[in-house]
């Protein structure tokens, strides 16, 4: 009886090592999509990147140009220009010691389109973008946001700082009167505030969790370069005071903040959103606790994000009384 049951034993493990099957990725490689990305801004030209897709494991491709690639766009509704399109291509220099000298390499490579009409506030765009190598046409839709109604931007209080380098901690508050609706705003430090932090929670979906320990909160916001995006969630049709803060370890700041603050359509907004919660979430801490997050995406019949933003109004404070 005892060897009938060592021989069923391996009777089963052998079946099951015959149903191994080895699966390569390129077997379940997703279809090619057309990649359709672009920033509009009020008072430029339309601009649009159009690409192909790659799967991830694809890490020697380089070129992502389609082929025949055609842009229209459409402006309330009503055809108004065809895209001029032209090749983008950016080589590297690399270094290789067998021959003793530096050759251009291909960094990457893809097809940019630009119109020659000047966009306005209002304005709703619709681009219509095809290619020989895709069958059907990718679409996508932005309106042009009107100029945030921000009223100041001044300093609150200054203090000391009390982490041993000195220097000074000055902390501001951004006026803005909202109109009743749904908003998006952005802030670009352009000069000196490029490493504010904030604890306003008007950034609460932009918080980053670097540590453990802020998984359940406490994090501060950092400036993140042009794009500091956040909602009128809180302040919904009111006038509402933004507060930052940034520490300087000098005791006279010569120079001037300047900080521009627009507006930004849904898609960027929650484009931004998406990504950060793809960096700090799936290769943060708090991956251990999630499901992987899906980055938000516009273009119908393919892939990627065509947005908006309004023109800036800028503020200037000069930083040069303080002592």
């Amino acid at each position: 009886m005892k060897q009938l049951k060592i021989l069923s034993i391996i009777l089963i493990m052998a079946g099951l090592t015959a149903c191994e099957k080895e699966i390569m990725f390129t077997d379940i490689a997703p279809e090619e999509l057309l990649v359709v990305n672009g920033i509009q801004h009020v008072g430029e030209p339309a601009r649009l990147y159009v690409e192909k897709s790659s799967f991830y494991t694809d890490e020697v491709e380089k070129d992502f140009r389609v082929k025949d690639v055609h842009a229209d766009l459409y402006v309330n509704g009503v055809f108004k220009e065809s895209l001029r399109v032209r090749d983008s291509i950016r080589y590297e220099e690399q270094y290789y010691y067998e021959a003793d000298s530096l050759v251009p390499e291909l960094e990457y490579a893809f097809v940019y389109c630009e119109g020659d009409y000047i966009l306005c506030e209002g304005d709703a765009l619709r681009f219509e973008v095809s290619s020989s190598e895709f069958e059907k046409t990718a679409v996508a839709e932005t309106t042009m946001p009107s100029a945030p109604n921000a009223i100041s931007f001044d300093t609150i209080r200054i203090a000391g700082n009390t982490d041993g380098y000195g220097g000074k901690t000055i902390y501001f508050s951004l006026v803005i009167d909202d109109p009743a609706g749904k908003d998006y705003y952005n802030l670009f430090p352009r000069e000196g505030l490029e490493g504010f932090t904030t604890t306003d929670p008007v950034f609460a979906d932009f918080m980053n969790v670097e540590h453990v320990e802020d998984l359940f909160g406490g994090g501060n916001y950092y400036a993140n370069g042009p794009y500091n995006l956040f909602n009128d969630s809180y302040f919904d049709g009111k006038q509402y005071a933004v507060d930052i803060e940034m520490s300087i370890h000098t005791d006279v700041y010569l120079e001037p903040f300047v900080l521009e603050v627009s507006k930004v359509d849904y898609g960027l907004y929650q484009f931004k959103k998406s990504y950060s919660s793809f960096v700090t979430i799936d290769d943060g801490p708090m991956g251990l606790f999630t499901e992987p997050s899906q980055v938000y995406s516009n273009v119908r019949n393919g892939v990627g994000v065509v947005c908006s933003q309004s023109q800036p109004v800028t503020f200037s404070m000069d930083l040069s009384r303080i002592k």
